[in-house]
């Protein structure tokens, strides 16, 4: 303080100082690229080259991060103007391209007017509501493929433009129409770079499997050691050995030697790293701070991480490609001639006694008897012994219990054509995160409170003592 003061009565100070090699980092390169021109035959000329590469690395960096913040505002602004949303639209990746098209499902063969928000992972179907939007659908790009629809284009009239996005296992589909031929084209680009971003060409180059990826600390690529750009998604993970890359080093990273090993394991069982589920496993006790997945006995998980001596590994279930943690103790290794099932067992063979919304046989009137108590949001789901459709859910809603039939036909289970799902938990889960609305536009709710869990709160509370 007394340096600032005697200079110039204190007007420049010395903490301004302090902080111009920040403010003149992105120009270092500059610099650096000035000096190495001039030094063709220095013996330091390598040290200068190392020194550029390393400061325009920094510079590419800081500038990512500025553009990821102004796209995180970007994203902010959707999420507060979408109703129903109840995911973070981060997690989606970035956002690709909006605008309004034209929808039709390939079940219900209506066209009706959506805007859509493409990003990495999804798109997001909505219905515009003044400066607002209501959630419709959304649509996960993994596991989908989009093929052109050329037959539309000879069609002058607007928005023939089309092209189909297809369910890779045929459950569903969608044909989306643009306005403008160019229209289509930009669509079209976006939807393949959103895809190839999702699903690169090279992810499983050299027995690795790579998947998109936000890193919480600052990381280098395996391949070419230069920073992982941004602040989310800022490149690909193997999760077998835990190398980080860019997408364009995938083809050029070392082999995984974790993949190597379970190339060698897989020649022992079909198609790679096998376990079969010995027990049922439902979440309790959870994985820490992980993702849980959950099966039934003889479901086929592929293993994409098992340490030996770990109580938790992490697999992929085969029937519905969800991933997730796991007790190592609840599979063993698939037998030599085990044949993975093509589809999970029927819902009638699948006990759901221990799970809290599963009340079994109970007619309807003892149903809204028992619901008509709990709060909006309660639910469970009845077997229905002599219906057609054997399951029913059952939800307590705006002081009304509303129920609806699941149909189970051509091994699929759904409420909605529009919507099909491999099994019951694959349908509860997802309505548990997503809107009745979807299917039924009174029914704004998710299935909240499990009437057991319900139960034994109430229970608690009046046996607790004062």
């Amino acid at each position: 303080q007394e340096c600032t003061l005697k200079v110039q009565d204190g007007k420049f100070k010395l903490q301004d100082l302090l902080v111009v090699p920040m403010q003149r980092v992105l120009k270092y390169h500059l610099l650096l690229k000035e000096l190495l021109s001039h030094s063709s035959d220095r013996p330091e000329k390598q040290q200068l080259k190392e020194a550029l590469e390393a400061m325009q690395d920094l510079a590419m960096y800081i500038n990512e991060v500025k553009r990821d913040k102004e796209t995180l505002k970007k994203i902010s602004e959707f999420q507060s103007s979408i109703e129903n949303l109840q995911v973070k639209l981060e997690e989606f990746g970035r956002p690709k391209i909006d605008g309004e098209l034209k929808v039709r499902s390939i079940v219900n063969h209506t066209k009706q007017d959506r805007y859509l928000f493409l990003f990495d992972k999804v798109v997001i179907v909505c219905k515009r509501k003044g400066y607002n939007y209501e959630l419709k659908e959304i649509i996960e790009l993994l596991f989908h493929k989009m093929t052109d629809d050329p037959m539309n284009n000879k069609d002058i009239k607007k928005w023939s433009y089309g092209f189909y996005l297809i369910h890779l296992q045929g459950k569903q589909g969608f044909q989306f129409f643009c306005k403008t031929e160019e229209m289509k084209r930009k669509w079209m680009e976006q939807f393949e770079m959103a895809m190839s971003n999702i699903k690169p060409e090279k992810a499983n180059a050299n027995h690795h499997n790579f998947q998109m990826y936000t890193f919480e600390k600052t990381t280098n690529c395996k391949a070419c050691r230069m920073f992982l750009r941004g602040t989310f998604y800022q490149g690909y993970l193997c999760p077998k050995c835990g190398a980080g890359a860019h997408k364009e080093c995938l083809e050029i990273i070392p082999p995984c030697k974790m993949g190597e090993l379970f190339r060698i394991m897989g020649n022992l069982c079909q198609g790679g790293p096998k376990m079969v589920a010995v027990q049922n496993y439902h979440g309790n006790p959870a994985p820490p701070g992980k993702p849980v997945l959950t099966f039934q006995i003889g479901d086929v998980i592929e293993l994409l991480r098992g340490d030996p001596d770990s109580p938790w590994w992490e697999g992929r279930l085969l029937q519905t490609k969800k991933s997730g943690y796991f007790p190592s103790s609840s599979v063993k290794p698939c037998p030599v001639d085990a044949r993975p099932p093509n589809s999970r067992p029927p819902s009638r063979e699948i006990d759901y006694t221990a799970y809290p919304w599963f009340a079994g046989n109970m007619e309807r009137q003892q149903t809204d008897n028992l619901l008509k108590s709990h709060v909006s949001g309660t639910y469970l789901i009845r077997e229905r012994p002599a219906e057609a459709e054997r399951f029913a859910i059952s939800i307590k809603f705006n002081e009304e219990v509303k129920h609806i039939k699941v149909v189970e036909k051509d091994n699929w289970i759904h409420i909605t054509e529009a919507k099909k799902f491999e099994s019951l938990l694959e349908l509860v889960e997802y309505y548990q995160s997503h809107s009745l609305k979807e299917s039924f536009k009174q029914l704004d709710t998710t299935l909240k409170y499990p009437y057991k869990s319900r139960e034994r709160s109430t229970s608690r509370t009046f046996t607790r003592s004062p």
